[in-house]
């Protein structure tokens, strides 16, 4: 098995998605759990474990938006534009 913890601590550092961003990937996943995915997806980069943490919570907000309301003004559709946004 290979070392993913330097995987884990740019993920973890990046602004979108690193700790204090209150994303899915810095709220509910552990170092653990972030480590057993990039091993199964094979990421062995810092920049490949940081698109797929991306993209990770791009899927997740999406998710969202598949149960919301539908108002125009809803949080997960501002907080999925905002995302959005920022790319």
């Amino acid at each position: 098995m290979s070392d993913k913890t330097s995987l884990v601590r740019a993920i973890r550092a990046h602004d979108r998605v690193g700790e204090g961003t209150c994303t899915s990937i810095d709220e509910c996943w552990s170092d653990a759990e972030i480590i057993e995915h990039l091993e199964m997806m094979d990421i062995s980069t810092e920049q490949a474990a940081i698109e797929w943490a991306i993209e990770t919570e791009g899927l997740f907000l999406e998710q969202g938006l598949n149960q919301r309301p539908g108002n125009d003004d809803d949080w997960q559709l501002l907080a999925w534009q905002e995302w959005n946004k920022a790319q």
